[in-house]
């Protein structure tokens, strides 16, 4: 009974797991209509404010272009070696 308690306890934990990862902090200006990675060359020496992404969508902000490209513009612009 025990093992069985424990067994359910983990598959809960690891079921949920991913959901905790997916909350990501970005990272917007004052009077920005997108939001960005810490790392984006658009917000450096800018004041910019750390909020959850999840929040950002909801208050109507885009995702920058830069920090967060398209899958189908990174495979055009990625060279596969012959």
């Amino acid at each position: 009974m025990i093992k069985k308690l424990i067994l359910t306890g983990l598959i809960i934990g690891l079921l949920t797991a991913p959901t905790l990862v997916l909350a990501a902090d970005v990272y917007v200006t004052t009077n920005g209509k997108k939001y960005h990675k810490e790392v984006c060359r658009f917000i450096k020496n800018r004041e910019a404010t750390k909020i959850d992404e999840k929040d950002a969508l909801a208050k109507g902000l885009e995702k920058c272009n830069k920090c967060f490209p398209d899958k189908q513009e990174i495979s055009k612009s990625t060279k596969i070696p012959k």
